[in-house]
Order: C-alpha cells, then structure tokens, then sequence
C-alpha cells in the first residue's frame, strides 16, 4: 500500500502565525520568508507562504540581499535606498531583511519584512523583538522546507513507481502481441494503441512496412521517411535508441516525432516513427519505442531466417521435382507445407553459370521474375547453372507462355545483368512428370547458343526456335558443324554478289513455311523474284529448297547455325538476341562481327 504524502499545512499555519506577530512587533503590515535557489542564483517565496507584497523573485547579488545575507542583525530600508531595486514594489515603502539561516548554511532564508508607510521609524526595541523570534521563526521556516522536501521526493517515487508501472504494462502488452500474432505489423499496432498516437514502421527505403493509428483518430497525413530523416542529425545510428525531432522551420516537421532505428546485431533494418498526435509525447512513449524497435529488429531477424530456411526447401523441393526423384506423396506434402504446387504446369528454364557473380543471382532473379511475371518461379542452383521453374497460368496459351517468358529473361537480363553474358534455354510448358526431359531439352538450346554465339550477347532461345536440329548443334563436333554449314551454304557464304539476298530469301522462306506469297510479301518483292532467287540457290548449292525435303533440312539447320553466329544477313524478329549492352563500341560490334562471318566456316576447312 502506498504511504500517504507528508502534509505540510500544520507546519504552514503556524508560520503564518509566527510572521505575522513578528511583523506586529516590528513595525511592518506583512512578513514572509524568501528562500535561495542556487542554481538559479535568485531567492523564491517558500511555498504556501506569501503576501501580495512579496517579490516573486529575487536576485542573490542584489546590494541590499547581499548585504543582508552577510549581517546578523536586520537591515532596514526605504525612500531612495530601496527604490530602483526588486524588493520595491506597489504597496511597498520600506522593508526590513533578516537572515534565519546560520552564516553559510543552504538554502539561505531570508525574512522580508513589508510597509507602506516610509514614515515609520525603526526603532532598537523592533531590532531586538525580531532577534528574539528570529530562532522560532528559523526553525518553523525549515521544518517547512524539509516537508516540502519529502513531499518532493514522495512525489519522485510515485512518478517512478507509476512509469515502472507503465513500463511493465507496455513489455507484456508487446509481449502478448509477439506472442499471440508474431508479426511486425502487431507490435506496431500495440505501440499505437499504448501510445495513443499515430505509429508508421519504414524500411531503410523508406517503404511503409504498417501503420496504426489510433481509433478515436482521424485520417492524417504523415511526412515522408525523407523529410522526416532529413531533421535527424544524429549521424549514423549504431543503437535503437529513440530521438525526439522538434517541430518548426528548422526541421520542417509540423508535429515532433519520435525516431527510433530498428537496429538488431548491429544490421540496420529500418525506422519506427511515433507522431505527436492527437496527445502530447510523454516518457513513456519514448520506452514504448525503444522496446518496440527491439522486437520489431527481432522480428526481421526471423523473418529473414525463416525466408532463407524455405529458399534451401524449394530450392530443394526444386532439385526434386527436375530430377523426378522422391516419392509423389512425399513431394506433394513438402509441396503443400512450403506453399508450392507441384502439380502445376511450367516452363523451365536453363540459364548457364560459367561466372560466379551470375552464379550467386539466383534468388535475386527469381525473385525479380516472379514481381515482373506475377506468377511463382521456383529456383535452384547446379554445378552447371541455374534452374528456374515457372508457374504456366491457365489463361494464357502455351506459346504465349513461352514468349512471356523469354521476354521476362530478357527485361531481368538488361535489368540485372547488363555488361554480363547471360545465356538462357526456355523449354515448352510441360507436366511435372516431364521436368527432366524438359531439363535436357533447355540444357541442350543453351548448348547451342553457349557453342555458336558471341559471349557479348544475351541469348535466349527456346527449345521450339530451334527444333529436332538442337540434338546435332548440342552434341557434334564445332569443327564437323561448321564443316557441315560450308559444305551445304558454301557457295552463298563467299561474299559474291547477290547471295545476301540469298540467304534472306531462304530465311523467309522457311520463316513462312515454304510459302512463296508470304515470302515476297515479306521481302517486298514479286513472288516470280522469289522462285528464281529459289531456282538460283539449287543452282549455286545442288541442293532442292524448293521440292526436296532432305534438302530443306540440309538448309534450314545450317541456316539455324549461321543464325546462331549472328550473321548479318539473317535478321531476327526476336529481341531476345539483342546485345547485353546497347552501347557496344564499334570496335567490339566489329570483333564479334568477325567472329561469325559468313565465310569462315569455309576458310578453316581450306586451312585444314
């Protein structure tokens, strides 16, 4: 039970009394005591004490309190001697000082006696009356002052037993949120709810994470991070301890708020930000937030755990599913416990890792697809490269599918990896019981690409761009290949003239499916231009694009090849084979150019 506060009203009666008998004696109409306050330098009417004529305040080094404070008997005043100083007043014509307190002793009580008649006399007899009461009226005067001093300190210990209190009542309320919710946006609900005001959590960008804000409260508008972090001027900070942001035209802020940075093991993780509104800041508040930054740190240390703890289980759950090892049942209930379909549709895709930085992307990619595509991209890393498995949406057609797919690679590919080879195999879409296959097949697309294509570029191709003729790029001889390419398109790739137009002419025929309409509609010329460039090349190559279907095969993987080399002469509609960069220099435009010009298929044959 809590003792009651000392009174004091007794003790203040009987003061009273006494000055006002000693004030008779004397001469004088009122009496009180003023009291020093050191660290203001100034003496004070002691509490409960004090008559309109009493100064307020009084300076300790005013003449005539200085010189009181030194005598032992009392100094008497009036007229032009106390005009001009803080002791002259209305209603105050002469005054009388006595110190009570011994020489030396604080606080210093000084007794102030007032009159409003300068005429009066003060007489020796008056002098010894207020000697002989001066030691009652000392001793009357301190006893007040030491129940002022326990009524002080009982008031201390009850602002401290109240904010232990308070202090208590805000750890289990976190407490209980943590516990019951387990979630940052709880514990920013509970801190709003203690404080009474608005409360917003921020990452280190300046994204709200939650907000709360109290029920009998308004919609109010809230700075940004920015404008709020551009009046904290506490440098860099290493501890969640809150700072109180003045308002005004200094900080810009209209409110003061209280900031505190959510540090845990020294990683900063973002800010809490409580806004003075619609109550005023208290201690408390202050508490409030640094016990709640310290959950809320605690919270991102899980959080983050828990992410990389289910990344390992899909990437695994991912290794799986491609390898078709494990039991269905067993997959499914991992499946069903890390939040993934197994039995979904997808498309997967094979992106080679021969660079340890692109190697280490793996989760920063697909997680940049799965925002770019909206759909869930599970991922795992080989020894070889990447594996990404992308959920297929039922809506969308299979060869849509694809094209989003290849289009999201290329986006993630200028977004993530620009200057950087990036080189990628896109499988059709496909069962689950159909994921290895569909490894081999994107595997082999990017062989392809990884044996014929300039490391400059950014290549991604699907297993349907390049059809059944991906099994003879994958896994023949370069030498045998491009042996293979001069032997069959030799003739067309000697530079001579015309034979550009050539091999787009055979590129468009077989773009359009050996039609001969779509071929000139696409090449803007006369559809008899199109059979005799046809007529030509079986007269340049021996081989039948027109009528022979071993021939048309001949060609049309050679041409594959060349497309793959980059030939100038075969252009593509697909953006997936643009450059890394836009901004290549010619010198290394040149370079690659070299590298897959038309003829040097055949000059190495010679050369051999």
């Amino acid at each position: 039970m809590t003792p009651p506060a000392p009174d004091s009203t007794a003790l203040l009666r009987l003061l009273g009394g006494l000055l006002a008998r000693a004030a008779t004696l004397a001469g004088f109409t009122s009496a009180d005591v003023l009291v020093s306050d050191i660290s203001r330098g100034v003496l004070l009417p002691l509490p409960g004490i004090g008559s309109a004529s009493t100064p307020r305040r009084v300076r300790s080094d005013a003449p005539l309190v200085r010189r009181a404070l030194n005598a032992s008997d009392t100094v008497h005043a009036s007229g032009r001697s106390l005009s001009g100083t803080e002791l002259d007043g209305p209603g105050v014509a002469r005054v009388g000082l006595l110190r009570l307190s011994e020489d030396g002793a604080e606080p210093a009580c000084l007794l102030v006696l007032t009159d409003a008649d300068p005429t009066v006399d003060f007489t020796d007899q008056q002098r010894t009356v207020l000697a002989a009461h001066r030691t009652l009226l000392s001793d009357a005067a301190t006893a007040v002052l030491d129940t002022e001093e326990h009524k002080r300190r009982w008031r201390d210990l009850e602002q401290s037993r109240h904010l232990a209190a308070e202090r208590t009542l805000v750890d289990e309320r976190l407490d209980d949120a943590v516990t019951a919710v387990d979630c940052m946006s709880a514990i920013v609900r509970t801190c709003s709810a203690l404080a009474g005001k608005s409360v917003l959590l921020f990452d280190r960008r300046g994204r709200t994470i939650a907000a709360a804000i109290p029920e009998t409260t308004g919609h109010i508008t809230a700075p940004t991070l920015t404008d709020i972090l551009r009046a904290y001027s506490t440098g860099t900070p290493t501890a969640p301890n809150p700072v109180v942001l003045a308002a005004g035209p200094t900080t810009g802020l209209t409110r003061r708020k209280i900031v505190t940075p959510i540090i845990e093991r020294g990683e900063h993780f973002g800010w809490l930000v409580i806004d003075e509104h619609p109550s005023p800041l208290s201690p408390t508040d202050e508490y409030a937030a640094a016990r709640s930054a310290r959950r809320i740190g605690a919270q991102f240390l899980v959080q983050r755990r828990i992410a990389r703890v289910a990344w390992n289980a899909k990437s695994s759950l991912t290794r799986q599913l491609v390898r078709g090892t494990g039991a269905l049942d067993d997959l499914a209930a991992s499946g069903e416990y890390l939040g993934v379909n197994i039995h979904a549709q997808r498309v997967l895709v094979y992106i080679l890792a021969s660079h340890h930085d692109l190697a280490d992307s793996e989760r920063v990619l697909a997680e940049w697809m799965e925002r770019d595509l909206g759909v869930e991209v599970l991922s795992t890393r080989g020894s070889e490269g990447i594996l990404l498995l992308v959920e297929a949406r039922e809506d969308v057609g299979a060869l849509a599918t694809v094209a989003r797919v290849k289009d999201g690679l290329a986006r993630a590919a200028n977004a993530l990896f620009q200057g950087q080879e990036f080189i990628a195999g896109v499988s059709s879409i496909c069962e689950p019981t159909a994921l290895a296959r569909a490894y081999r097949e994107s595997r082999e697309a990017v062989l392809c690409i990884d044996r014929f294509t300039g490391r400059a570029f950014h290549r991604i191709l699907a297993v349907d761009d390049l059809g059944p003729a991906r099994l003879f790029l994958a896994h023949g001889e370069i030498s045998a290949v491009r042996h293979f390419v001069d032997d069959v398109l030799g003739p067309l790739l000697r530079k001579a003239p015309g034979t550009v137009d050539l091999l787009h002419t055979l590129q468009c025929w077989f773009d359009t499916a050996r039609n001969v309409r779509g071929s000139a509609q696409r090449l803007g010329v006369h559809e008899n231009t199109v059979r005799l460039r046809l007529a030509r090349v079986h007269a340049l190559t021996g081989l039948d694009v027109a009528g022979d279907a071993s021939d048309q095969l001949s060609i049309q993987t050679a041409l594959l090849v060349l497309r793959l080399q980059g030939h100038p002469a075969l252009e593509t509609d697909d953006d997936n084979w643009a450059a890394s960069d836009s901004d290549t220099p010619p010198a290394e435009a040149q370079r690659h150019e070299r590298r897959a010009s038309p003829g040097s298929p055949a000059k190495e044959r010679r050369s051999a």
